[in-house]
């Protein structure tokens, strides 16, 4: 049986800024979704599900995940008052088990569960 929506999840680190956040991350994000079409909105459903340390998942569906990977790359480089943002796209994976383990280094594994809470910020 094949589903429609699968998810896939985005991992990615951000290098610079030190002051860039989940909050701005997630803003950035967001801004440049929402210059989006509706469907092609729909096709991508960006969902945060962990931040940790400059590390961070995004979940999305399968469909839109590829569109979700060139929206982070457009951000990569972009100046900020905070400075200039660097973004690294580490993987993408089906699971979010799998993209936990396998992408984000064990060090801010230990620091913080993909099934903890987030703090607001």
């Amino acid at each position: 049986m094949v589903h429609e929506n699968r998810r896939r999840y985005i991992v990615l680190h951000v290098k610079e800024p030190e002051g860039v956040g989940k909050g701005l991350l997630i803003n950035l994000i967001r801004g440049k979704t929402r210059e989006l079409a509706e469907d092609k909105f729909n096709r991508i459903k960006p969902w945060f599900v962990y931040y940790e340390s400059g590390w961070a998942i995004i979940r999305s569906w399968h469909k839109g995940s590829d569109d979700l990977v060139g929206i982070i790359n457009d951000l990569n480089g972009k100046h900020l008052k905070e400075g200039q943002v660097l973004i690294n796209i580490a993987g993408v994976s089906g699971t979010l088990r799998s993209a936990f383990n396998k992408f984000v280094p064990e060090v801010v594994r230990e620091k913080k569960h993909y099934r903890e809470e987030l703090p607001d910020r």
